[in-house]
């Protein structure tokens, strides 16, 4: 806040998730119901809102000391839905990526592969790991992981495809890498992959990277006999 770390350490675990979970939804409002569901599923539905209602109002003191009540800037509330606002100047990595990604859409529709390939580097820039680790295996953020996980691979397969077809083979293969760290099963990924290190002459390097690729798919019963699809490096 305010170009300040927030020290957490002296705010309930709960509280903190309560946070995160605001803060994964980038400033769009949630409701009540969503919120005590994914947060406090074992109480009955009265208890889910008190404890929800103490939890709010515990971030909003810690977050502005002294702020009266229905005046908080940063978690607020409308109707039965409560949302972070990040306020002017405010940022989301989980926004900035999601936003990244639209723009590469429509990038591509448009036939403008410069900037698709500007905006896929940045969504995967701001794609530095799994979302919320610090949570775990807590039911409600698995759905979101892997979501935006998937994304992030699909980001890197495109971006390995535009590049390649711009005749960038090494930056194709370095970013196909980052496709299979992040889904090791992406059958494109290990075509693009495979492409571009033959393209830019590290032979060695395609057979290790062909041999690996038949191993997962005998791991998943794929005939190898089969040939495969052409990969595809236009933008097109």
């Amino acid at each position: 806040m305010d170009g300040a770390p927030v020290d957490w350490s002296g705010i309930r675990p709960r509280v903190r998730a309560l946070m995160r979970f605001l803060a994964v939804h980038g400033g769009r409002s949630v409701h009540r119901e969503q919120i005590t569901a994914a947060l406090w599923p074992e109480l009955p539905d009265r208890s889910a809102v008190n404890n929800l209602h103490v939890g709010i109002s515990t971030l909003r003191t810690f977050l502005e000391p002294g702020v009266a009540r229905g005046a908080s800037r940063f978690v607020l509330r409308d109707g039965s839905s409560y949302r972070l606002d990040l306020g002017i100047g405010g940022s989301s990595d989980v926004t900035t990526f999601g936003t990244a990604l639209a723009t590469a859409r429509q990038a591509r529709a448009d036939g403008e592969d410069v900037t698709a390939i500007r905006a896929l580097r940045h969504a995967l820039d701001q794609y530095t790991g799994d979302l919320l680790p610090e949570d775990g295996a807590a039911e409600w953020v698995l759905a979101l992981r892997d979501r935006h996980r998937c994304r992030a691979a699909e980001a890197a397969v495109l971006l390995a495809g535009l590049e390649l077809a711009r005749g960038r083979s090494r930056p194709a293969a370095t970013v196909a890498r980052r496709a299979l760290e992040l889904d090791g099963y992406h059958d494109d990924g290990w075509r693009l992959l495979i492409t571009a290190q033959r393209r830019a002459g590290e032979l060695a390097a395609a057979r290790r990277t062909q041999q690996t690729y038949e191993r997962v798919l005998c791991s998943l019963g794929v005939d190898r006999s089969t040939p495969a699809r052409p990969v595809q490096v236009t933008a097109a």
